[in-house]
């Protein structure tokens, strides 16, 4: 089981209807892709959002595949947020 870093950050917005669409349409890709969300976190000022899943290397490819189909990270990136797709890794 994998479990990958979904973080789209940016500057603190006060446009929380837009980024609550946003936000919205990533937990749908979440879910059509089959991968389990483990946690998701949107920061005090709203300049970053976090969702942290796991999944089989498939499910995690079809995540990956739904983002770019949906034009999810152009939306994101429109918005004015970078996205980083990272392997989470715990440290000790």
């Amino acid at each position: 089981m994998e479990m990958r870093v979904l973080l789209f950050n940016g500057e603190a917005y006060c446009d929380s209807e837009r980024q609550d669409d946003l936000v919205r349409r990533t937990l749908d890709a979440i879910q059509s892709s089959a991968v389990a969300l483990e946690a998701s976190e949107l920061s005090v000022d709203r300049s970053a959002a976090m969702f942290l899943v796991s999944g089989d290397s498939s499910a995690i490819r079809r995540l990956w595949a739904i983002v770019e189909a949906t034009g999810l990270e152009n939306a994101w990136e429109a918005f004015g947020s970078r996205l980083e797709w990272s392997t989470f890794v715990m440290s000790r």
